[in-house]
């Protein structure tokens, strides 16, 4: 293998780190990392602007809106890839203030670190919820003057890995780091190399298993556990990102199947597990998961294990004959005026609240 370029595998899926022109990546989606309002206008997206032509440009004009963290989905325009997502992980305040006094620079990297990480997140739950099996990544964030490379690599491999370590279906990642210009060496970059393989599961240089393998296992053997498993509908799924990026926010761990990995033969076998391995069940209710007979299997399987059960009600819909008899007496959260920042507190307070009891 060049001494450029690793391979590290995640279950069923490869995850590719090299030096190479990412416009060439053959992947399904290109990531392009750039400021509020999505400019495009220099660096890594005006190089794929170039390449991508004025159609991504005219697709980018509808979009310019996106907040902070967001993800934008654009048309790939002359490149080969199926689309581009466009992460706003650069703020005006950051490109043009800078921030003098010490600790209004350390609130400062924690947000924009907040931001990177968040935008990461909302890539692979496109590229899951899209049913992309491909992605090829920048190395986002190093325009930033205040991030050093090994903090970026820490921060691309918990995100990747984390996503990798979840699910048994097979992706393609490629980390394409820029090629190396005359005042930079290989060991300036060799922090990425380093981070990925501290997130390789052990067995990691046995050969890629089959579809139908169990989730990962730590160096003792044990399958992970989770602090959430989320039961949802499939027809909620924006709502379920929301809470999920909640979630991230808190630091609380989940498990939740994204839509585009029902094809395990023991699919059924793996959610049980998934609910056995999880401290807390988080029923999102709306009109949707209350019609759903598989949310309704989900719920009765945490209640006969003795699970903790924490619904949250989305909508005003009652729960169904089936769901009632496990949740008539279960204190639940609402979301209100669509207010998901007072929900996530709600949620972090209650599954604290739990996890403490869980524990004692």
């Amino acid at each position: 293998m060049s001494p450029q370029q690793r391979e590290y595998s995640f279950n069923n899926s490869l995850l590719i780190v090299k030096f190479s022109d990412i416009v060439e990546a053959k992947t399904d989606v290109l990531v392009n990392s750039d400021d509020y309002g999505i400019p495009m206008q220099d660096g890594l997206s005006g190089y794929i602007l170039e390449k991508g032509g004025q159609d991504v440009l005219n697709d980018i004009e509808k979009k310019r809106d996106a907040e902070l963290g967001d993800v934008v989905v654009t048309t790939a325009g002359k490149l080969p890839h199926k689309c581009i997502f466009h992460c706003v992980t650069v703020s005006p305040e950051t490109r043009f203030k800078s921030v003098s006094e010490e600790g209004q620079q350390s609130m400062q990297t924690e947000m924009e670190e907040s931001v990177i990480r968040h935008s990461l997140t909302k890539c692979f739950r496109l590229l899951s919820a899209m049913d992309y099996n491909s992605i090829a990544l920048p190395c986002i964030g190093s325009r930033r003057s205040g991030f050093t490379f090994q903090r970026i690599g820490a921060i691309m491999s918990e995100v990747i890995s984390a996503f990798l370590l979840r699910t048994n279906k097979s992706y393609r990642v490629e980390l394409c780091l820029h090629k190396l210009p005359e005042n930079l060496g290989l060991m300036d970059y060799i922090c990425f190399f380093e981070q990925f393989s501290l997130k390789v599961p052990s067995d990691a240089n046995v050969p890629i298993v089959s579809k139908n393998t169990a989730p990962a296992v730590d160096e003792e053997g044990n399958q992970p556990e989770f602090d959430v498993f989320i039961s949802y509908s499939h027809q909620d799924y924006e709502i379920a990102e929301k809470i999920c990026s909640l979630l991230d926010s808190y630091c609380i761990s989940y498990w939740i199947d994204h839509g585009s990995e029902r094809h395990s033969d023991d699919f059924k076998e793996e959610i049980v597990s998934a609910i056995l391995r999880s401290k807390i069940l988080l029923y999102i209710s709306s009109v949707n998961s209350n019609k759903s007979r598989n949310t309704v299997k989900e719920v009765s399987v945490a209640e006969n294990n003795n699970k903790v059960i924490l619904p949250v009600k989305v909508d005003g819909a009652a729960y169904n004959k089936s769901l009632e008899y496990d949740l008539c007496n279960r204190h639940w959260l609402q979301l209100k005026n669509l207010d998901y920042e007072a929900l996530g507190r709600e949620i972090n307070d209650n599954v604290r609240f739990f996890l403490n009891r869980t524990e004692v």
